[in-house]
């Protein structure tokens, strides 16, 4: 059988794709994380939690795809920092079977109504990256954060640099009910605490959000 890698968005069941919704309900056992599992606790289904644990989840897939057929919920899309990196190479990709979702980034463009081709989509959740410069190079970038990498920590470096005229937009736990996104100057955010995987949006000088 083949491994069923699943973007569920960024969510809500409201965004979740039709073609996904059906790979979901045609498996036997749906692994994913604690918060996108809990989407799913309605159907009749086998569950696995998996954590930060990836040789644990590897193992896990090996031992039971030929015999059951899995689907690994992802938030947004597999493709955009998510398992499919990881999986596609361990498994050969004839054994994987992708179901693009909603990315984060394409909800909050769409929520602050802007387009994002000439934007770099890019992330400094748990890597490095230089913003500064790549800020030099496109008219905005859309950032995954974390805790070290956080909306705070970006805002105080675009002001180190001499950015703080740029536009700010910073999306926390998005499609859900306690959605947050805020606009504003890099100074609006400088003392502002989010969730660690929180999403940013910048754009350069004379640009509004």
């Amino acid at each position: 059988m083949k491994i069923n890698i699943i973007g569920i968005g960024p969510g809500s069941l409201d965004y979740l794709l039709p073609a996904a919704n059906m790979a979901i309900n045609e498996c036997d056992i749906i692994i994913g994380g604690k918060r996108n599992l809990q989407m799913f606790q309605h159907l009749s289904k086998e569950f696995y939690e998996f954590g930060s644990d990836l040789e644990g989840l590897y193992k896990y897939i090996n031992s039971n795809y030929e015999d059951k057929k899995l689907g690994v919920i992802v938030s947004g899309d597999p493709g955009f920092y998510s398992l499919l990196s990881f999986l596609s190479k361990r498994f050969e990709k004839e054994k994987l079977n992708v179901i693009p979702g909603i990315s984060s980034f394409q909800y909050l463009y769409a929520k602050l109504g802007k387009p994002w081709q000439q934007h770099l989509i890019a992330s400094m959740h748990g890597r490095e990256f230089d913003m500064i410069k790549s800020l030099k190079d496109y008219k905005g970038i859309f950032l995954l954060t974390d805790e070290k990498n956080s909306p705070s920590a970006i805002a105080k470096t675009l002001i180190e640099y001499g950015f703080e005229s740029c536009s700010m937009a910073v999306g926390e736990n998005l499609s859900y009910a306690e959605e947050r996104i805020l606009v504003g100057k890099p100074e609006k955010f400088i003392d502002k605490l989010f969730d660690s995987l929180s999403v940013v949006v910048i754009e350069k000088d004379g640009m509004e959000i």
